[in-house]
């Protein structure tokens, strides 16, 4: 019997971990599919630089949980998916207002989530904020975001 319960119990470790590794996988599978539209250079400037944000914010999610104790790979799963999702669906609304008022407002309302829920509290600004106040880019975000919570903010 304590063998049963052992075998059991080592299936489901090993069960977790395989599902982890897939999920860092599909991490890394995003930020090279962003890599490659960020280099791709017969897709529009504004579709590359935001391929470009999405790869880079990816890869410091992918660092910061790395180095946070207890950060686990469903987290990074999470935060990645809620990440993409945020940025998709902020370029869906901004198509969608016509009016530039009303694209300011979104603007505004987007960057806000996404600096008011940082993550790790990361202090290195210069790096977090560095798409935030670039008017090259049309994703002012910090990359120290709480994706989860920036895009539920966003969604109310």
């Amino acid at each position: 019997m304590k063998k049963m319960l052992f075998t059991l119990a080592l299936c489901l470790c090993s069960s977790i971990t395989i599902q982890a590794q897939e999920i860092f996988k599909e991490v890394q599978n995003l930020m090279l599919k962003n890599e490659a539209i960020k280099n791709n250079q017969t897709k529009s400037l504004e579709t590359r630089k935001i391929a470009t944000f999405k790869s880079d914010a990816l890869y410091y999610l992918t660092m910061k949980a790395g180095s946070t104790e207890g950060f686990s790979e469903h987290e990074l799963g999470e935060q990645a998916n809620a990440m993409i999702e945020f940025v998709n669906l902020y370029i869906k609304t901004l198509a969608n207002n016509a009016k530039k008022s009303t694209q300011e407002v979104t603007k505004a309302k987007y960057k806000n989530a996404s600096i008011k829920n940082s993550l790790f509290n990361d202090m290195e600004k210069e790096i977090t904020y560095g798409y935030v106040d670039n008017s090259n880019y049309i994703t002012n975000f910090s990359l120290d975001t709480d994706w989860v919570k920036a895009l539920a903010e966003v969604k109310k």
